[in-house]
C-alpha cells in the first residue's frame, strides 16, 4: 500500500470514530421524550416566580398522570389493529372493531385531558396561563433543507 492510501484510510477510520462517538453521544438525548419535555418546561417556566413555576409543574403532572394510562390503552389498541391487519386471513369485522376502539379512546382522552387543561386555566394567572398554553402546544419539527 502506497503512503498517501495509507494516510486516506487512517484519516477515514479517525473520522468514523468521531463520528459514531457523537451520534452515540447525542442518541440518549435525542429520544428521551422526558428530557425533551423537562427542557421545553424550563424554557417556557423561565422568568416565572418559585411559587409560579412550581404549581404549572403539579398541573402537568397532574396532566401526565391521568394521560399516561389512556396513552398505554391507545397503543395496545394500535398494537392489536396492526396484529389484526397483518393475520391471515384478515379479519375485516375485527380491524374495524379496533379502529372503533381507538377513535374512541383518542375521543375520550382529548375530552379529559382538556377539561383537566380548563380547569387549570382557571386557577393561573394570566402570564402563568399564557406559558401553560405555550408548553400544550406541539413543538414544531425543524424545517427540512432541499
Amino acid at each position: 500500500m502506497s503512503k498517501k492510501f495509507k494516510l486516506a484510510f487512517l484519516a477515514s477510520l479517525i473520522l468514523n470514530v468521531v463520528l459514531i462517538g457523537f451520534f452515540l453521544g447525542q442518541s440518549p438525548r435525542r429520544f428521551d421524550r422526558t428530557a425533551l419535555r423537562e427542557e421545553r418546561m424550563e424554557q417556557a417556566f423561565e422568568g416565572l416566580p418559585a411559587e409560579a413555576q412550581s404549581r404549572l409543574r403539579d398541573k402537568f403532572a397532574e396532566l401526565r398522570t391521568v394521560a399516561q394510562p389512556l396513552f398505554e390503552q391507545m397503543r395496545a389498541a394500535q398494537d392489536e389493529a396492526a396484529r389484526t391487519l397483518g393475520a391471515e386471513p384478515f379479519d375485516e369485522a375485527a380491524y374495524d372493531r379496533q379502529i372503533i376502539k381507538i377513535n374512541q379512546l383518542r375521543s375520550e382522552t382529548t375530552d379529559r385531558l382538556s377539561k383537566i387543561a380548563k380547569a387549570t386555566a382557571l386557577s393561573l394567572s394570566a402570564e402563568e396561563r399564557r406559558r401553560f398554553a405555550a408548553m400544550l402546544r406541539r413543538s414544531t419539527p425543524p424545517a427540512r433543507k432541499n
